[in-house]
Formats: C-alpha cells, structure tokens, sequence
C-alpha cells in the first residue's frame, strides 16, 4: 500500500490520512458553531431556530448509556443510565399537540426541527404525518431512529415526507457486540431497514446517516462498519460516547469525544418540547430537571420570556465569574466544561 510520509521516520497510508482529515473536520466544525453561536450571541440574536420533539419517551430498547444527561449520577447509583430509569411519565404526542406546537414554533422562528428527544419516534405512528407537514412548512426536518420499529406503512410515509436527514444509530458491526450496547435490538433489522430506506430515497434529497457510538467493545469494528455502510450506500461517521465510565471509552483518542469551554450556547441554539408539550432548555434535559412551562398552557415566546427561562440563562452565562449558580443540570455536563 502507498504511505505518505507527514514527519521523519512516521508514515501515513492515504485511508489513515482520510480517517484523520474526517476527525478533524469533525472537531472544527464542532469549535467553528460554538464560536458562531457566541457571536450571535453578543449581536444579540436570542433566540434559537432548532427544535427537539419528542414524538414518544417510550422505546422498544434499553441501551446502558441512554439517559446521558443524567449519566454522572445514574451510573453512580445504578451502574448504568439505561432508559428503564427515566422518572417522568411515559407518553406519545398527540395530534393536538403538535398542532399547537407546529403553529408556535412557526411563530417563535424555527427554521431546524429534529422529530427526537428520548424514545424511539418511530414507535408513535404519526411520527412519518408530523414530519410531512414540518416539511411543508419549510423547515428542515431530521430524525434519529434505533431502525427496529420500521414497517412497510412507516418506512413508505416517511420516504413520501420528503425529510432531509434520516439518521440510523447502530453501534456494531456484529450481531454479538450491537447487542451488547444497544439492548433488545437485532443489527439484522436495523441494517434491514438501513437497506430498504437506502432503496427507496435512491436519487432523492433525503441524506441517510449511520451513527456508530465507538465505545471500547466495539471500536474494532469501527472499519468493517464503514464498509458496510458504503456497500448499503448511507453515509457513515463515528460519535465520540461522553464518558462517564472510561473503562467503557474507546482507547484510541480519535474515537473520543471532545469538550467544549463553558459558558454553553447550545441553550440559545434549541430547545426541546416533550411528548406533552413541556419545554426543557437543553438535549440534556431528558428526566425533567429544567421546565420551562408547557405549550399546552403557554405561548412559547411567553415561555421564552419568562423569568424561569431568562434566570436559568444568566446562570449559564455567567458560569466563569459565579459557579457556585450554575444549574444542577450543567454541572455534570458531557459536552461543555
């Protein structure tokens, strides 16, 4: 195989110089939005333009590390934070409140919604319908599925929504480790669907993405993943796990994910409306700890607005001069630090 010399007596074959390029341009990108969002920021510009739904909290698996924004303190008392110990209710959003939701997101200037917070969307069979008329609207639309709840009418609706994004996360490349890490679920169903979508949008805008969680039992499959995914014919890129548990991190350092610098902008980037119309200020906020208010009762600019929301901003933003404030939700934070 041809190496490309990059420093004396060190050689990179061209796939490993590909492989860094990617990581690279991963972590750039990842610094370059964090930079843009402060920016707008101090221009002024408040308030966000992405939204989480959350279709269902309910889920036909029970992966160990779900619940990552309470990870820190589920592994300590659990050994694990799979999704059987999220607290709050278990639901599916109803016809009627996506119609209020869709009206006021419109409204509040949402211009990105991502049909996924907790659970599996495509477990609320309306999920395909919410997205066609998000689509309608002129918003991008994406959605993130464990690929096991699919069926001929799903997979057909969602391939007539017209959707941007379809993003698939399947952390294995064998049928022995996928299920080691995402539990209750068969690899051979979700790269059954992987294939069948992949068919179906051929020559269509709709991106289709693998996500591959690298974690240390399945970062040797990371290579032969990519190679299945290029022969399905998706796009295919790895996520760094936000650890809690290094014994579970991959051991190769490009495989692990980054942090960000404190103070966060991701809370004037999105927020996210549970099945039952409660707004939470951060993708983190999967259990309920930060509640805005509820649009069922609410308008969202009100919500916006409101003195909860604005104090748990300046808490955030002003994390460097009075940590002892910063909310509880932020303090274990797997992604700013």
């Amino acid at each position: 195989m041809t190496k490309q010399r990059v420093a004396a007596g060190h050689f990179f074959s061209p796939a490993e110089i590909e492989r860094k390029a990617r990581l690279l341009s991963r972590l750039i990108g990842e610094q370059t939005s964090a930079a843009r969002d402060r920016m707008l920021l101090q221009l002024g510009r408040k308030r966000p333009h992405e939204v989480l739904i959350e279709p269902t909290n309910r889920c036909n698996l029970n992966c160990p590390f779900c619940m990552v924004g309470r990870q820190n303190a589920l592994v300590a008392e659990h050994g694990n934070a799979a999704h059987s110990l999220m607290k709050r209710p278990m639901g599916k959003m109803s016809p009627e409140t996506f119609a209020r939701l869709r009206n006021q997101i419109l409204d509040f200037g949402v211009r990105r919604a991502f049909l996924y917070f907790q659970g599996e969307p495509f477990l609320n069979v309306n999920t395909p319908e919410y997205a066609a008329q998000l689509k309608r609207d002129g918003l991008y639309v994406a959605l993130f599925t464990n690929g096991q709840a699919f069926n001929d009418a799903n997979r057909a609706a969602i391939v007539n929504a017209g959707v941007d994004l379809i993003r698939f996360s399947v952390d294995g490349a064998s049928e022995e480790t996928y299920q080691q890490n995402r539990r209750g679920g068969k690899l051979s169903v979700a790269l059954e669907n992987m294939q069948l979508l992949a068919a179906a949008l051929r020559g269509k805008p709709t991106r289709i993405e693998w996500q591959f969680l690298a974690l240390r039992n399945n970062e040797h499959e990371i290579e032969k993943a990519r190679r299945m995914a290029d022969e399905i014919g998706v796009q295919f890129f790895v996520k760094g796990y936000r650890e809690t548990l290094p014994e579970l991190a991959a051991t190769d350092e490009r495989y692990r994910a980054r942090f960000l610098p404190k103070p966060c902008t991701d809370i004037y980037r999105h927020f996210g409306v549970y099945w039952n119309g409660d707004v939470v200020p951060c993708c983190y906020d999967n259990d309920a700890s930060e509640v805005m208010g509820n649009l069922m009762e609410s308008d969202l600019k009100h919500i916006w607005d409101s003195g909860k929301y604005r104090e748990f901003r300046r808490r955030v933003d002003q994390v460097a001069n009075h940590p002892e404030a910063e909310p509880e939700l932020c303090r274990g934070c797997l992604r700013w630090r």
